[in-house]
C-alpha cells in the first residue's frame, strides 16, 4: 500500500494568497489612476484673474471645474467663451457668398436684390474688458484643441451665473423683479444685506493694461434668490440694459423663450460688458464646464468676511 504524502506544498503563481501590503499598493495604484483620469477627462484646476464674480469668487482664487455642459442648471457657475460670432455673410442669387469687407460695394443692410440683411437691431459687442477671466491654457486640453481647430481662440474664456436655460420663458422689464426678469414665472427676487469691504482691482486678464490695486471700500450687497437658488450679489445702481438681446422698444413686459443660456456675473457693475446683458444669448457649443468647488483664497481681499468663509466651499 503507497503512503500517502500529508505534506501540503505551498501554493505558488495564481494561488499564492496576496498580502495585506500588495493589496494595498495595487488600491493606491488603482486610485492613483483613477484621479489622474478623473483630472484629465472630467476635472481640472483653475484660477480666477478679475472681480467679476465677486463677492462668491474674487480675484486670484482658484476654482475646480468639471467639463462639459450635460446638466447645467439655474443657479449653477460655468466658463464660457465670450467669443463673437464670425461676421454675417451676404447670399449672392449665384451662390456665391462674400462678407461686406470683401464686397465693398454691398449695402450694409443688405438692400440689394437677393441679398439676406444684417439685422441693424443688435448692437455691436465690441472689445470683452476684465471680468472673472480664466486663462484659455488652463482649460484646453489637447481633445479640445483637436475638436475646435480652425476656429480663432478666444483671448480668454469668462465666468458666470446661469439664470435660465434653453427653452425656459424668460420675461424681460418685469416691475417689481430683481434686473427686472421673471423666469418661467418666477421673479428674481433680492434681499439687501448690510454693505461689505472688498478689494476690487487685482492683476488684470490676459494681454490686458495692467491696473492700480485699490484699497477695501463699501459696496452694495444683496442676496438673490431664483428658485431654490439663493447667492451673493454686488449691486448697481444703473438699470439693466440687455442690448445683446435685440429686444423689441417696449417699455411693457416682453416674454421670449430662451434661444440659449442666460448669464450674468454676480459683480453687476463689473460684468456687464461680458455677460448676457451685452453678449446676449449663449450657446451650449460656448460652455466649457461648470466650477463646483472654491479651495483657499485671499481673506485680506474681504476684511467684513470671516477669514473661514474665503476657504474650502461648494459652489455656487
Amino acid at each position: 500500500m503507497a503512503r500517502r504524502d500529508t505534506h501540503t506544498r505551498p501554493p505558488q503563481g495564481r494561488d499564492r494568497p496576496k498580502t495585506w501590503s500588495t493589496k494595498l499598493a495595487a488600491a493606491v495604484l488603482l486610485g492613483g489612476a483613477a484621479l489622474v483620469f478623473t483630472r484629465a477627462a472630467l476635472a481640472t484646476v483653475i484660477q480666477i484673474h478679475g472681480d467679476g464674480m465677486a463677492p462668491t469668487i474674487l480675484d486670484g482664487e482658484s476654482v475646480v471645474m468639471m467639463r462639459g455642459s450635460w446638466r447645467i442648471e439655474s443657479g449653477d457657475l460655468v466658463v464660457y467663451d465670450p467669443s463673437p460670432p464670425p461676421p454675417p455673410y451676404f447670399e449672392d442669387p449665384g451662390d456665391r457668398l462674400w462678407s461686406p469687407e470683401d464686397d465693398r460695394l454691398a449695402s450694409p443692410r443688405g438692400t440689394g436684390e437677393g441679398r439676406r440683411a444684417i439685422d441693424p437691431a443688435r448692437g455691436s459687442q465690441g472689445e470683452l474688458h476684465n471680468t472673472a477671466v480664466v486663462e484659455v491654457e488652463q482649460v484646453e486640453t489637447n481633445w479640445a484643441r483637436v475638436r475646435d481647430r480652425g476656429r480663432a481662440a478666444p483671448r480668454s474664456f469668462r465666468v458666470g451665473r446661469v439664470l435660465a436655460v434653453p427653452g425656459d420663458t424668460v420675461t424681460f422689464h418685469v416691475v417689481d423683479a430683481a434686473l427686472g426678469l421673471s423666469i418661467n414665472g418666477r421673479r428674481l427676487t433680492q434681499k439687501l444685506d448690510d454693505p461689505i469691504r472688498l478689494v476690487l482691482a487685482g492683476k488684470p486678464a490676459p494681454g490686458e493694461e495692467a491696473r492700480e490695486v485699490s484699497s477695501p471700500r463699501l459696496r452694495a450687497l444683496a442676496w438673490e434668490s431664483l428658485g431654490d437658488s439663493r447667492y451673493p450679489v454686488l449691486m448697481t445702481t444703473v438699470a439693466p440694459h440687455w442690448e445683446g438681446m435685440a429686444l423689441p422698444e417696449d417699455l411693457g413686459p416682453i416674454e421670449v423663450r430662451a434661444e440659449g443660456y442666460l448669464i450674468l456675473a454676480d459683480n453687476r457693475d463689473e460684468g456687464a460688458c461680458c455677460d448676457s446683458r451685452a453678449l446676449g444669448w449663449i450657446p451650449k457649443a460656448k460652455l466649457w464646464g461648470e466650477l463646483v468647488l472654491r479651495l483657499a483664497g485671499d481673506p485680506g481681499a474681504s476684511p467684513d468676511s470671516d477669514p473661514r468663509s474665503r476657504g474650502l466651499a461648494w459652489l455656487p
